[in-house]
């Protein structure tokens, strides 16, 4: 990303990933793409157009499948509604599951057992569903980390699976492809008023390779999120959740940089909840060396993070942590959809005008 502020106030931020340029730009454009005469935006355009063969795409609608909807009080709307129906329409031909309907999960109670099962068997033991359940996870991959991260546990799981499918989890493939069907249009809603960063980390703890959890809210929805599996055994509840949220400072350290870098600095620490009071503990000091002395320097980077200032470890109730949906299946649906609402700011009623302005492709 790069950030122009020019004397007489014009603002314009290019973000450029490989060959795609989105321009967010202050000046109004007319019915061509032109800015008023002498404007920044003209003068990047003209000299981006003199080296390299350019197309404007006009206002922002979509970006990699992403699509974009502006509403009327400044709130911007990421969803991949299309790409979502494309998905069903390849994978599930005769339409969802009847089994699954808006109140259901993206997976079924069933969902922990058939992991197991899948996990202890031996790689390729059913080749023939190989190739359709790689390509089912890895179509839902795009769209975890991209703009539904209600999905992320699940998809999680199902990538630890990749060499060793089973009929039951390609079921849970429908399962959650059906629940897509159902959501095809949820997404992240961005408000414009100034939101605070902060974020909220969790563990599930295992006897093997705990679950970590996390995810970095701004402007009311989710930044980024993550549900990964640890990469060394956790001896206590404690240790798993140190690990988490030292993985989720890692993403709050490289925000509070980003936002810096637009020029929105966020003041003071950023909170870092976690439902851990004895990892909450261990954060601001090390009242519990004999118990925690085995585990790694690196997994307390946290504690380094909390000493500069940079977050702060608040508790908060398990039952208020968004954080728990990406380690673990949510047995209630009303807890589910509450933490879903929570990280992707689902508005109740919002009627999205046509925009024309503010950013361009």
């Amino acid at each position: 990303m790069f950030k122009l502020v020019c004397a007489d106030g014009e603002i314009l931020t290019i973000g450029v990933y490989v060959d795609n340029l989105q321009v967010v730009h202050s000046v109004p454009l007319d019915a061509d793409g032109r800015g008023p005469a002498g404007c920044a935006y003209n003068t990047f355009l003209d000299a981006l157009q003199r080296d390299w063969a350019v197309t404007d795409e006009g206002p922002m609608e979509d970006l990699l499948g992403i699509e974009v909807e502006h509403y009327e009080d400044g709130s911007i709307k990421l969803h991949q509604t299309k790409y979502i129906n494309k998905l069903v329409e390849r994978f599930l031909p005769n339409g969802p599951s009847s089994r699954v309907q808006k109140n259901t999960m993206p997976y079924s109670p069933l969902f922990e057992t058939r992991m197991k099962d899948a996990l202890a068997l031996d790689a390729g033991a059913h080749p023939n569903i190989l190739t359709t359940f790689q390509q089912r996870v890895g179509c839902l991959m795009y769209a975890t980390t991209s703009t539904r991260p209600d999905i992320a546990y699940p998809v999680h799981q199902l990538c630890k699976c990749l060499q060793r499918p089973t009929p039951e989890l390609l079921l849970e493939t429908e399962h959650l492809l059906s629940y897509l069907a159902r959501h095809a249009s949820v997404g992240l809603t961005y408000t414009r008023a100034r939101g605070s960063l902060h974020a909220f980390a969790d563990a599930s703890w295992e006897t093997r390779y705990s679950t970590s959890g996390w995810v970095v809210l701004w402007q009311s929805a989710a930044l980024s999120w993550g549900s990964r599996g640890q990469n060394c055994v956790a001896l206590s509840t404690c240790e798993a959740e140190i690990i988490a949220l030292s993985e989720a400072t890692k993403d709050v350290i490289y925000h509070r940089k980003l936002l810096a870098g637009i020029d929105a600095p966020i003041d003071g620490p950023t909170s870092l909840s976690t439902d851990s009071k004895s990892a909450r503990d261990v954060s601001y000091n090390p009242e519990h060396h004999d118990r925690m002395k085995h585990v790694a320097r690196r997994h307390f980077y946290v504690r380094n993070m909390v000493e500069s200032f940079e977050i702060e470890v608040p508790f908060v109730p398990t039952d208020m942590n968004p954080a728990d949906f990406f380690t673990k299946p949510i047995r209630s649906a009303a807890k589910f959809f509450s933490f879903r609402r929570q990280v992707m700011n689902e508005p109740l009623t919002v009627s999205p005008p046509p925009s024309t302005e503010g950013g361009r492709q």
